[in-house]
């Protein structure tokens, strides 16, 4: 198992995705199989932001807010 923290890979997916990554590259390369990541994005809406969020074995979530170019824990 990594030792990589929930906060951590909120980072590192942050910097992906403002060093010029999409969402569907850093799930497929940085998340799919990463050991804290157990399930699928989910979407929603938060007003008129939409969000994804992704559960964590933690039982936090990483939510994904494409509009900031961010990846922050929920």
């Amino acid at each position: 198992m990594s030792n990589e923290r929930a906060s951590d890979l909120a980072r590192v997916c942050t910097e992906l995705v403002r060093s010029g990554n999409d969402f569907p590259t850093v799930w497929t390369t940085k998340l799919k199989r990463h050991p804290l990541v157990s399930g699928i994005p989910h979407q929603r809406l938060a007003g008129t932001r939409s969000l994804l969020d992704i559960p964590l074995i933690t039982g936090e979530r990483l939510v994904f807010d494409g509009d900031a170019r961010k990846f922050s824990l929920g």
